[in-house]
């Protein structure tokens, strides 16, 4: 029985991809749609009981340091860079444990970089840890 050469077709091996634009456009719209955008308010705290502890001092006030223009306060007495310094030492801040170690830095925004970096080193050079005041809108 001869046999017949086997003849090699040759196959079409393109994809059509006509229709891959139309589908990656349809999933970009479905997407944009299908996401939802939200910005949150609000946060998270943990509110204090309101029962006074005896081992709880009057003078265990949050000490703030407030700079507005040029002036620099401690506590709302005005005051110098060197004595704030001398006052952070005395605190003691490096050996509390760190829930006490917070010191609220309250700034107007006319205050000049040198100043507000010169009270923040103060601060972490003390051993203290930055709460920045920040007013609602």
């Amino acid at each position: 029985m001869p046999f017949k050469p086997f003849r090699k077709r040759k196959k079409d091996a393109t994809v059509s991809t006509d229709s891959l634009s139309d589908v990656a456009f349809l999933l970009i719209i479905f997407f944009i749609l299908a996401t939802t955008i939200q910005r949150i308010v609000g946060f998270q705290t943990d509110l204090p009981s309101g029962r006074r502890n005896e081992q709880t001092k009057t003078d265990d006030k949050t000490p703030t340091v407030g700079l507005k223009g040029s002036r620099l306060t401690f506590n709302d007495s005005e005051i110098s860079m060197g004595d704030l310094k001398k006052k952070l030492a005395d605190l003691r801040l490096d050996s509390k444990s760190d829930e006490k170690k917070v010191v609220l830095l309250d700034s107007s925004p006319d205050v000049g970089y040198q100043n507000y970096f010169e009270v923040m080193s103060a601060i972490t050079a003390a051993g203290g840890m930055i709460g920045i005041l920040t007013e609602d809108e």
